[in-house]
């Protein structure tokens, strides 16, 4: 018994402080509604700013916090996908094309933006294969053949399809 009273106390003593620890920070950094819509208004309009104006550094800022801000909106997922992707930074912009589609499985322009990241990285791995392997290799002919059909796929015009 006396093993479990030492037991207890300390931590009686953690759950205490570990309640003091969030009602101050709940309390001092939460702002006020009116204020935190405020905010996210203007995060927005930065956002959206930066996207139309091709600054894709602060694109991906914005939207970024936005992200995490508002967690299940696709189209903010969609956007930082978009600027991630502008910046070639693929792998973030494959994640941030699937955090969309995990909210909005329907929406094409999210299918279609990440399947051609899809194709970039495929083209990467086969240039990457070519370095790697002797000219006499089998698989080298298949993999220049792949790499210059995925190359022109790529470079037609999909200006008919709106990917923004």
């Amino acid at each position: 018994m006396k093993f479990f009273k030492m037991l207890l106390l300390p931590m009686l003593l953690l759950l205490v402080a570990c309640n003091t620890q969030n009602t101050k920070f709940g309390s001092a950094n939460e702002l006020e509604p009116e204020q935190n819509l405020e905010e996210l208004i203007k995060l927005k309009q930065n956002a959206q700013a930066a996207y139309q104006n091709n600054d894709w550094e602060q694109s991906v800022e914005y939207y970024g916090s936005l992200s995490q801000r508002i967690p299940n909106d696709a189209e903010i997922w969609f956007r930082l996908g978009n600027s991630y992707a502008r910046l070639n930074k693929h792998g973030e912009a494959l994640q941030s094309y699937q955090q969309a589609l995990s909210r909005d499985s329907n929406n094409s322009k999210v299918w279609h933006n990440m399947g051609i990241i899809q194709l970039k990285l495929a083209t990467q791995t086969f240039v990457q294969m070519q370095e790697h392997i002797t000219a006499g290799d089998p698989l080298s002919i298949r993999a220049t053949q792949l790499v210059d059909g995925i190359s022109r796929l790529l470079k037609q015009d999909f200006s008919k399809t709106s990917t923004d």
